[in-house]
C-alpha cells in the first residue's frame, strides 16, 4: 500500500472514531503529516522517550513521532554501541497524546550483556526534499531502562461470544494492578470513502473502569473482499507511560 493510501485510511480512521458511540471509546493512530520546511524550527530539536525493561533481553522504548524521520534504537554497551533488533512496534495513545511503542532485542547476536542505556536516533527520510534548516538527524537522550515491573500486564481474553447475526460480545479477565487505560483491541475491515474500498484496519477502544465485557458489531458489507474480512480483538493496557508486551498479544479472531 501507497503511504497516500495508508495516509488517507488513518485520516478516515480518526474521523471515525470520533463519530463512534457505544461503551467504547474508538480512536485510530495518526500518521503525522510533514509540515513546510518553514516550520522547522518550531519542532522539537530531540527525541520525547522513555524506556523499560520487559525481560532479561527485551527492552520497550516509548517516543514521540516525527514522520519524516526514520527511527532506530541504539543499546549503549561499555563504551560503543550497537543498533538493536527491533520484535514488535506500534502506535498507542498514552496520556491523551499519540506515542510510538517500541520494543527492541538486546540479546540478539550478543552473550546477553544487558546495556547500560538505550538511545534512540531519528534520521531524516529523503533529506533532498527539505530545507537545510531542517535538522538530518534528531535524538533522544540517554535513557536509562526502569526495572521490568513497571510494564503492565494485559488481561486475557476468556470468549467472543456471537450475540446475533451481527454483533459479538468480547469479554476478558479483570484488570490488575489499577492501569492508566485499558484497551480493547480491535481490527476489522474499514471502509475508506476517500479511497472507495474496504482495507483491515486496527481501533483501540478504551474501556471504562472495572468493565471486563464490550458489543461490538461486525461488519458484514457485501463489497468487503473475502481475505479481509475476518474479525480479531485482543486487549492492553497502560500504566505510567508504559505499555504491556506487544508480543504477548494473541488476537481471538472471528468471521462475519
Amino acid at each position: 500500500m501507497t503511504s497516500r493510501i495508508a495516509a488517507a485510511i488513518a485520516t478516515c480512521a480518526l474521523s471515525l472514531g470520533a463519530l463512534a458511540s457505544g461503551a467504547g471509546v474508538a480512536t485510530a493512530a495518526p500518521s503525522a503529516p510533514a509540515g513546510p520546511a518553514g516550520d522547522a524550527p518550531s519542532l522539537r530539536p530531540a527525541i520525547d522517550a522513555r524506556a523499560a525493561a520487559v525481560d532479561r533481553c527485551s527492552y520497550q522504548v516509548v517516543r514521540s513521532h516525527d514522520s519524516r524521520y526514520v527511527y532506530s534504537v541504539s543499546g549503549v554497551f561499555g563504551s560503543g554501541a550497537r543498533e538493536l533488533t527491533p520484535q514488535k512496534e506500534d502506535y498507542v495513545r498514552v496520556s491523551d497524546d499519540w506515542r510510538k511503542v517500541v520494543q527492541v532485542d538486546a540479546c540478539a547476536g550478543e552473550r546477553g550483556q544487558a546495556p547500560t542505556a538505550l538511545r534512540v536516533t531519528g534520521k531524516l527520510d529523503h533529506p533532498e526534499n527539505y530545507d537545510p534548516s531542517v535538522p538530518r538527524m534528531i535524538q533522544s537522550d540517554d535513557l536509562k531502562p526502569a526495572a521490568s515491573s513497571v510494564i503492565p500486564k494485559a488481561p486475557g481474553l476468556t470468549s467472543v461470544d456471537r450475540l446475533d447475526a451481527a454483533t459479538v460480545r468480547v469479554t476478558w479477565k479483570p484488570a490488575q494492578g489499577n492501569p492508566d487505560q485499558v484497551i480493547l483491541m480491535e481490527r476489522k475491515p474499514f471502509y475508506s470513502s476517500e479511497l472507495g474500498l474496504w482495507h483491515p484496519y486496527t481501533f483501540q477502544r478504551n474501556v471504562q473502569a472495572g468493565a471486563t465485557s464490550m458489543d461490538r458489531k461486525l461488519e458484514r458489507h457485501p463489497d468487503i473482499p473475502a481475505a479481509d474480512r475476518t474479525h480479531s480483538y485482543w486487549m492492553r493496557v497502560v500504566k505510567g507511560g508504559f505499555v504491556s508486551d506487544l508480543r504477548a498479544e494473541k488476537p481471538v479472531t472471528v468471521e462475519p
